[in-house]
């Protein structure tokens, strides 16, 4: 069984020119499932993906950066009932977009994640008191804090409730002292790595379009922070990874 990128836009038209291509690289580095979010109702309608080699599990979410149709949720729930979705997200909090409704549709898709039972993929920027807030509470649920680039204290707030941190291309940059901190002393079973592409490139990758194959990259520079072998951290997380989205 191949490694899993436990977050990746596959399905972004940054990756129309080269999609077969991409994949290819992907599978020469051991991957073989892909985590798709979904950020809006015109992502999590259309008709997945299929490409050779690589399996694709989506997600389904109202991501709080953009705007949405009245009948967003609804259609959400929807989605969701034809369960073709591993994960509710992306949703979430971003202090550079906060609106006045921005928590109730948060919350919302939280009842949606209990309702349905599946875990929850979250966009956090700089909100992390109120979104911890709206999870305390509601044991029943899981899910990753994507894009994690808190504090080893917030991480261990996080875990704390059952949420796995997700370790991208933030991890593996100098200036992100206070996340390595968080990196090296996270429990082995309390992280999922991924990529975030074409987004949130690895050092190694600067100044180009990121892919799913850079996940060996994180994965490396993650491994280096822990003193851990590369092979170990994949090992971790493409097991939390997978049980935590129900893949086989």
């Amino acid at each position: 069984m191949g490694h899993l990128d436990s977050h990746c836009h596959f399905d972004d038209t940054a990756f129309d020119p080269d999609r077969l291509e991409v994949a290819a690289r992907a599978c020469e580095k051991g991957l073989s499932s892909l985590v798709v979010p979904g950020v809006t109702v015109a992502e999590f309608e259309r008709p997945a993906l299929s490409v050779p080699g690589l399996a694709l599990h989506y997600a389904a979410g109202l991501h709080p950066v953009f705007d949405h149709p009245p009948d967003a949720l609804s259609r959400l729930e929807a989605a969701l009932q034809t369960g073709r979705f591993v994960a509710v997200g992306e949703t979430g909090l971003d202090k550079r977009f906060m609106k006045e409704t921005s928590e109730a549709l948060c919350a919302a898709q939280l009842d949606l994640a209990e309702a349905f039972g599946l875990p929850l993929i979250l966009h956090v920027v700089h909100v992390h008191e109120p979104m911890l807030a709206l999870l305390k509470g509601r044991p029943g649920l899981k899910g990753v804090v994507h894009a994690f680039s808190g504090s080893q204290e917030v991480a261990k707030r996080y875990l704390s409730l059952g949420f796995k941190l997700g370790l991208g291309g933030i991890g593996t940059w100098p200036s992100a002292q206070k996340l390595h901190k968080a990196i090296a002393s996270c429990p082995k079973d309390g992280y999922v790595l991924e990529t975030d592409a074409p987004d949130l490139s690895p050092e190694t990758w600067r100044g180009r379009r990121n892919e799913p194959s850079a996940l060996l990259d994180v994965a490396e520079a993650i491994a280096r922070l822990r003193g851990e072998t590369t092979e170990e951290v994949l090992a971790c997380s493409d097991a939390t990874g997978r049980e935590l989205f129900g893949i086989t």
